[in-house]
């Protein structure tokens, strides 16, 4: 297993926050290693630490099967694809398809880019510091 892969982000957004054609062009590749930590963007959410990375099914079924020789079939599909083996603080080592997952530097500017929605949606203006940031994020 190479340290150091290509690993296209599947951040989602949200609908509101930004079209499909902005989401599309703000998707970065960037190089993702073991060791480095990652956000985990489903429940319960949170940082994780980057064990392991596989690209493809073949290459996961048959370390799967080199480990546990009963195991059968892995529970991801092919489309699942890149699937990470995470530590994480509340729920252990788990294993689970990298689009559950984005840079810790991506769930900071999503979390800004929601919480001026989160504040227009109730009707109040987002402060300055926050439209600052948001205008920051763009040249990161």
């Amino acid at each position: 297993m190479s340290h150091g892969r290509k690993w296209r982000k599947f951040f989602i957004t949200g609908k509101y926050l930004e079209s499909p054609q902005e989401m599309l062009k703000k998707q970065e590749t960037e190089t993702v290693k073991v060791g480095d930590m990652i956000w985990q963007s489903r429940m319960p959410g949170g940082m994780c630490l980057l064990l392991e990375m596989w690209d493809d099914w073949g290459a996961y079924k048959k370390q799967l099967n080199e480990r546990l020789p009963d195991a059968g079939d892995p529970i991801w599909n092919e489309h699942d694809f890149p699937v990470l083996q995470v530590l994480h603080p509340t729920e252990g080592v788990i294993q689970d398809p990298s689009y559950y997952y984005s840079t810790v530097d991506e769930a900071e500017k999503y979390g800004r880019r929601r919480l001026k929605y989160e504040l227009e949606q109730a009707g109040r203006e987002a402060p300055e510091w926050l439209l600052k940031e948001i205008a920051e994020d763009e040249t990161r």
